[in-house]
């Protein structure tokens, strides 16, 4: 009896050594399989044109925890919703949002040049996103290019203050940008809400984000969020062991949603939420094709992929392995001839195709 007890006592004596020397790590910590905060990225941009009301409208119907959007300033110094320093690209007018006054901006269609069923979609301001979606989902803000906006960070905390949205911790607000002096200055001015910052491969020491920059982060920022391909294992660990989460961008993949999960990243910024909220399948598949029909293919085109998916989903339910396969190398085929064809967006084309191998690959 007494050995066993001197056994046991040394094994205990064992155990909180090994306790001491190797500590559990913090809050933070990597949760491998947990599921990650779903952001929609500028909306969701995937199905919807980017930084407008119907982009954050359709990151609520897609389940998104949260919906990132960009901030930048006009002539006047009204604060808008647009990722380029110009509105070239998503607009049908020309010039650099600086140069323009909020009333020649608003007169802008910034729908049309995604899908003409968008036609009309106009520029919102931060206000109106505010207003429309407080308390309804989270609001990842991005303010984009500060540099060239002097005085946009006390701007950007005064709209939130006028809401009530910064005299406590708001953790369904959140304030990032790659300009990290700018972060530096908006946690001065409003301490009460959460900041990120973001880094791009441009913003690392040969590629990698260093401890030495984690470091410094944590004085000021709640998230690092990197590009998702300056990620992997040790470097999600890294800033979770610098008591920081981390929501990188832009997946527009399920195999990088994978991974990523993997690691155990706290968020996925991303185009399309549906990959982060519904497994790989052909039910998913189906649904991102219902999604895309009347906009980025008829809805002939769309009733030919579902017959494909619909007979995948049943052969799903009985486990068999071989003509799962056979009816998504059909349906790869069938996009492959749309696409031939000029009946189906590039867009839509990309993301269903690497749906469509990524299962393939499951079974």
């Amino acid at each position: 009896m007494k050995k066993i007890r001197s056994k046991f006592l040394t094994a205990v004596v064992l155990i909180i050594g090994i306790a001491v020397m190797f500590p559990v790590t913090n809050a933070f910590a990597s949760t491998s399989g947990s599921t990650p905060v779903n952001v929609a990225h500028r909306g969701a941009s995937g199905q919807a044109p980017e930084n407008t009301l119907a982009a954050f409208d359709k990151a609520i119907e897609f389940n998104a925890d949260y919906f990132e959007l960009d901030v930048q300033m006009t002539k006047d110094g009204k604060l808008i919703l647009m990722h380029d320093t110009t509105v070239d690209r998503t607009t049908d007018g020309t010039g650099a949002i600086k140069d323009l006054t909020f009333e020649e901006i608003r007169r802008l269609d910034a729908g049309s040049w995604f899908d003409q069923s968008f036609a009309g979609e106009t520029v919102p301001t931060l206000g109106e996103a505010l207003d429309r979606y407080k308390g309804k989902i989270g609001i990842l803000i991005e303010l984009k290019n500060p540099e060239l906006y002097p005085g946009i960070e006390q701007k950007v905390a005064d709209e939130l203050l006028k809401r009530n949205m910064g005299t406590t911790d708001n953790s369904d607000i959140i304030v990032q940008s790659f300009n990290w002096e700018s972060i530096k200055q908006f946690h001065e001015i409003l301490p009460s809400v959460s900041t990120g910052v973001l880094i791009s491969n441009a913003q690392t020491i040969e590629g990698k984000i260093t401890n030495e920059q984690l470091t410094s982060f944590q004085t000021y920022a709640d998230y690092a969020n990197p590009n998702k391909g300056l990620l992997d294992q040790d470097t999600v660990d890294r800033i979770h062991q610098h008591k920081l989460k981390t929501w990188p961008y832009t997946v527009t993949d399920r195999e990088w949603a994978v991974r990523l999960t993997e690691w155990g990243v706290d968020g996925i910024i991303t185009d399309y939420p549906i990959l982060i909220n519904m497994p790989a399948s052909a039910t998913t598949i189906k649904t991102l094709v219902e999604r895309f029909e009347g906009k980025e293919l008829s809805s002939t085109e769309a009733h030919s992929l579902k017959v494909h998916l619909t007979a995948v989903t049943q052969y799903e339910e009985k486990g068999l392995h071989e003509k799962v396969i056979k009816h998504m190398n059909g349906f790869n085929t069938l996009l492959n001839q749309q696409k031939e064809n000029g009946l189906i967006s590039d867009r839509a084309f990309n993301v269903l195709l690497d749906e469509a191998t990524f299962l393939i690959g499951k079974w």
